[in-house]
């Protein structure tokens, strides 16, 4: 009968690499003519957008642009606060050993700190610190042996993996877009200072070769108004929006990972019906990634072997990522900002921003323990000097993720945003804040195995005749009965048979193990 090889394709995420930098970017804002001259910088912020990752031999690539948003006092009697928006762009190698041009990369990259100052009254030197995380994933489709049929005397080691099983991977852009009126009690619009917006999903349902986004973009909006009592005026807004991103393959009720981002932010002020420029129209580009999944479970085979004819068999060495469980939560974060540190009292506040940052995480009882800070940044109007004035403070945070059958050499990825932030003045000083931060927590196990690709039975017959009746084998360190069974073409079954043997994981190093001859006359 002639060798049949029952073969699976296994799809893999194998992570061949990963590092995390610090890099630093230096650049130049330049006011524009248009604007009037610098007199005090009341704060600057920035986010990373990154445009493009290349892989090459042992180094991952980075190409992207840090959006500046700068708000200053200037000489200026009608308008007293301007803004400048800027961009600087940058590019970093990442030493990453292994990894090659078949390879794709899966980048996060942070402001953690920007510094600045004035080289005159139109030019600002901004020196800017990136935390850049990059990890290197290999797509990987291996045909693998899933069962050998007409070899006599064979020997299959088998072995169970939990993987996801990728369907399909796309992403695809939204223009979301609305205009709105100002609400009755909130002064005219004489200029806009800032926009920021975050997006983020609220209902993602995957459909046959297709997933469908739910998603909110938030807009917080500053304004420089018409009124003598609240020259600068704030306000949020929710644009909600609904995509579909097309992924051939994908099954109904799947597993999804999204990543959202929104980008090329464009707004303008308009007119009412009255005459007065009460209405704002904001369009924003989001960007969705999306991942479709399954999780499985399949048998390999990890080795085999004939007790009758020699075997040539082929393997391949792959790093496979075990997904254990995961899981996401909503934590409800509550904390107070005070400023009376800086002898200041509150007299109205204008805009308030937060970030979350893990600082640790650690794997307890079958659960995922995350400490955490949550980043303050409020600007507010001082009542000793009727200044603006900006200040960050921390909040810490715990969260308990529960996850099923995870122990502490598991390797843990958290991904968190901030969903939602509201605030309120509680004393002429304090400002008590509460927020909800969403943490995505997936807990892997890396395992290397050598998975068997090929067998081929060769026609030379293995020689027993000229081995004693009973070998005596004393057990060595890593030993498993199936490589000594392997190494005297027997069965780990005759083994425990012959020795009597109870547990058969648990065999010791200095143990004495029999071996019987068995030879098999052909008639």
């Amino acid at each position: 009968m002639a060798v049949e090889l029952i073969k699976d394709l296994l799809k893999i995420d194998q992570i061949v690499g990963k590092d995390e930098i610090q890099a630093l970017v230096e650049g130049e804002i330049t006011v524009p003519e248009t604007k009037p001259k610098i007199k005090k910088i009341l704060k600057i912020d920035g986010e990373v957008q990154v445009t493009g990752t290349k892989v090459v031999k042992d180094k991952i690539i980075v190409s992207g642009i840090v959006n500046f948003k700068v708000l200053y006092n200037a000489d200026d009697e009608l308008q007293s606060i301007h803004s400048v928006d800027a961009s600087t762009d940058f590019r970093e190698e990442i030493q990453v050993e292994n990894v090659d041009e078949k390879m794709s990369a899966e980048i996060k990259a942070n402001v953690e700190h920007i510094d600045y100052s004035l080289t005159d009254d139109l030019r600002i030197s901004v020196k800017t610190v990136l935390d850049i995380a990059s990890k290197a994933v290999l797509d990987n489709s291996i045909d693998i042996v899933k069962d050998i049929k007409g070899v006599e005397g064979l020997q299959m080691l088998k072995e169970n993996i939990k993987c996801n099983d990728i369907l399909g991977i796309n992403s695809s852009s939204t223009l979301v877009k609305e205009a709105f009126e100002l609400e009755g009690s909130m002064p005219d619009i004489v200029d806009i200072l800032r926009v920021d917006v975050k997006t983020h999903e609220q209902e993602t349902k995957v459909v046959d070769d297709k997933v469908i986004v739910a998603g909110v973009i938030s807009c917080s909006i500053m304004y420089f108004g018409d009124d003598e009592e609240n020259k600068v005026n704030y306000l949020s807004h929710e644009i909600p929006f609904t995509h579909f991103v097309e992924i051939p393959g994908a099954i109904k009720d799947m597993n999804c990972k999204l990543k959202l981002q929104a980008n090329e932010v464009n707004y303008d002020i308009k007119e009412d019906i009255n005459g007065d420029i009460r209405i704002i129209d904001i369009e924003s580009t989001v960007k969705i990634e999306a991942k479709v999944y399954k999780q499985v479970e399949k048998e390999v085979t990890v080795d085999t072997y004939s007790t009758n004819k020699k075997f040539d068999v082929k393997k391949q060495e792959v790093m496979v990522t075990e997904n254990i469980g995961q899981n996401t939560s909503k934590e409800q974060i509550n904390g107070t900002i005070d400023v009376a540190v800086d002898r200041e009292v509150i007299k109205n506040i204008f805009n308030m921003n937060g970030r979350p940052v893990v600082t640790d995480y650690r794997l307890i009882e079958s659960k995922v323990i995350i400490e955490g800070l949550l980043e303050l940044d409020m600007l507010y109007l001082a009542e000793s000097d009727n200044e603006i004035k900006d200040i960050r403070q921390e909040i810490p945070f715990k969260a308990y993720v529960d996850i099923e059958g995870i122990n502490d050499t598991m390797e843990v990825e958290v991904e968190n945003m901030l969903e939602d932030i509201s605030y309120k003045q509680i004393s002429s000083h304090e400002v008590e804040v509460d927020a909800v931060i969403k943490n995505f927590v997936s807990v892997n196990r890396i395992k290397k195995i050598n998975i068997v690709t090929e067998a081929v039975e060769s026609d030379e017959a293995l020689d027993k005749n000229s081995r004693p009746s009973i070998t005596i084998y004393i057990v060595q360190k890593d030993d498993t009965l199936w490589d000594i069974a392997k190494r005297y073409n027997t069965t780990v079954e005759e083994l425990i048979n012959s020795n009597d043997i109870l547990t058969p994981e648990n065999i010791m190093p200095g143990e004495k193990i029999i071996i019987e001859k068995n030879i098999t006359f052909e008639l």
